[in-house]
């Protein structure tokens, strides 16, 4: 064992550090081994490595999907048992539960000299020179006012189609995107034309409240309508309204 050397703090001379006095003065000497040092505590080692937060956004990508093709699923599953599919399948119409027939709806129409008290419908914006624009795959509707004839004029450059349907058979016709094969039960009509100027008298509206005029175009053009109606109340339930009520 090494052994260092200190000096005697009272005379100066050298002294083993072992031992505890001074062998010239016989003055005591601190030894050094009785010192300690106070050392801070450190760790000495591989470093640790740090683990990365584990990143859950591609999971809940994943869960949100499913989610969302599950919700998506149940309500094509639900439209599809109601027949109400948003496309058509050829064989999912809307269904009426009390069709009209051909005994309580016969042809109405008929061309007549007499004229309609009030033009109710002859514009279809500010300007009645303007006309009103038809495509091929739209239409044009208005309700048939109950307890009144209903009186049909018009003229275009391009063939338009009047068709007389109730409620029910309006539902079927735009669920199907105006496929008039989709209607179910009888309905009236005038056939296509580009001019109409004498006035079709449609009368099932004089008492019933559930007929539509729609007016469909076979392709782009301008309409110039020109329709009225005159009140004529019948004394009881015509067209549909009769066969409903029976």
């Amino acid at each position: 064992m090494t052994t260092g050397i200190l000096y005697c703090p009272n005379c100066g001379a050298p002294v083993q550090s072992h031992i505890g006095f001074c062998a010239n003065c016989g003055a005591k000497t601190s030894s050094s081994s009785s010192q300690t040092t106070q050392t801070q505590q450190s760790y000495y080692g591989p470093t640790p490595i740090s683990q990365p937060p584990v990143s859950t956004g591609a999971y809940k990508a994943v869960v949100a999907a499913l989610l969302i093709t599950i919700v998506l699923l149940g309500i094509l599953y639900y439209e599809s048992s109601a027949g109400r599919l948003p496309f058509s399948l050829g064989t999912n119409h809307y269904q009426l539960a009390n069709p009209p027939d051909f005994q309580h709806s016969q042809p109405a129409p008929a061309i007549t000299s007499q004229s309609p008290f009030y033009i109710i419908w002859n514009a279809c914006g500010s300007s009645q020179s303007a006309g009103c624009s038809m495509t091929a795959n739209g239409w044009r509707e208005g309700s048939v006012p109950d307890t009144f004839d209903y009186y049909v004029s018009f003229t275009s450059n391009v063939n338009v189609t009047v068709y007389f349907f109730t409620m029910g058979q309006f539902v079927q016709f735009s669920v199907c995107n105006g496929d008039v094969s989709c209607v179910s039960g009888y309905y009236n009509s005038i056939p296509a034309t580009t001019n109409s100027p004498q006035f079709t008298l449609f009368t099932l509206g004089e008492g019933c409240a559930d007929y539509l005029a729609v007016y469909v175009a076979s392709g782009t053009g301008v309409m110039h309508p020109n329709v009225g109606v005159t009140r004529n109340a019948a004394p009881s339930a015509t067209g549909y309204c009769a066969q409903a009520g029976s």
